[in-house]
């Protein structure tokens, strides 16, 4: 009876693989990600304008079976640059800003990459997300750049197993970890010092 519990559950797991998986990645709101950014409050920031500048833009990953080879895509249910363009608004607000469609700060760029892996050893899983983004900030009145820089964010879990839920969570947690490098440059809120 055992043999027959733990072949069905390596036949479902083996199943499982060959299936397409969704995540919804978003920022956590809650998060209230504070930094250098929030010592020139009060600038007026339209709401940002990214593009999708991936290599591969079909997916945000892939599922593995247990020899390591891709058997099915992970994507998002929102475009990448949708998820990181939210994500920016949060932490314009949370640090004391305003986004409006007039504002005084005009922030374009690409998400550069946005993608899920899985490493896998003997008796763990470790899950890796990573994010990169570039940022420019724009005088919208004279259509100068102010500041150009990419922004990172990586996030790394190492557990037994782990499904959509542990996926989601990882990415989740990267997006959190590239708002943090973009409200803590001190370049960035020194460069906005004549916005405020």
């Amino acid at each position: 009876m055992k043999k027959i519990v733990i072949m069905a559950a390596v036949l479902l797991v083996q199943a499982c693989a060959f299936t397409d998986a969704t995540l919804k990645v978003e920022h956590d709101e809650e998060a209230n990600i504070i930094g250098p950014l929030s010592d020139t409050k009060g600038i007026s920031f339209s709401p940002p304008q990214l593009e999708d500048a991936r290599l591969d833009k079909a997916r945000i990953g892939w599922k593995k079976n247990g020899f390591g080879t891709n058997t099915a895509d992970i994507t998002s249910e929102e475009p990448v640059d949708v998820i990181v363009e939210n994500a920016i608004i949060d932490a314009i607000k949370d640090n004391g800003h305003l986004i409006e469609d007039d504002g005084r700060v005009r922030i374009s760029g690409t998400v550069d990459r946005f993608w899920f892996d899985t490493d896998m050893n003997f008796a763990t899983i470790e899950f890796i997300g990573d994010i990169q983004s570039t940022l420019e900030f724009v005088d919208a009145k004279t259509n100068t750049t102010i500041y150009k820089s990419t922004y990172s964010g990586n996030f790394k879990e190492k557990t037994a197993a782990g499904y959509v839920k542990t996926w989601t969570e990882v990415m989740g947690k990267t997006l959190d970890n590239l708002i943090e490098d973009v409200v803590f440059d001190e370049d960035l809120s020194e460069a906005l010092e004549d916005y405020k």
